[in-house]
């Protein structure tokens, strides 16, 4: 004999489905969380190349132009292609920050009607994008990164 289901199959699975999306959900908004930080820490690595192309050639007391003759142009070029790479990050700035709140609310609707099981670790990790996009935000807004 059968055993006897208490709720129907299709709700169950409906159920393993949701909590299924909000683990995906959680999952795309660390993602584009880590999209929008993308453009502030390629600012940070412009600085860092031309802080360690210049103590280089100090380290080196200008025997690095004999030693590699083109060596500003690669260093101007490096600098360049992390300048572009920053610009397009920050041009696309609201598209990512948008999709990370997003999917860290839809992350955190969808895992709390989980009645089965807690899911303490992405609820907080779902919480702390929000924070960190909204911090992010007033940055941009700012004006402090341009």
């Amino acid at each position: 004999m059968e055993g006897q289901h208490t709720t129907p199959l299709e709700k169950t699975e409906l159920k393993y489905f949701v909590v299924r999306l909000g683990k995906i959900f959680s999952n795309l908004s660390i993602v584009f969380l880590i999209l929008c930080l993308c453009g502030i820490l390629s600012f940070v690595s412009l600085a860092v190349i031309l802080t360690l192309g210049f103590a280089l050639i100090i380290l080196t007391i200008g025997t690095i132009f004999v030693m590699v003759p083109n060596y500003w142009d690669i260093l101007m070029s490096a600098s360049q292609f992390t300048a572009k790479l920053a610009s397009f990050f920050l041009d696309k700035f609201f598209i990512f920050v948008a999709f990370a709140i997003l999917f860290a609310i839809l992350s955190l609707i969808l895992l709390k009607l989980d009645k089965q099981q807690k899911h303490t670790g992405r609820i907080v990790v779902s919480l702390i994008i929000i924070g960190i996009a909204i911090i992010s935000i007033i940055v941009i807004a700012a004006g402090v990164i341009k």
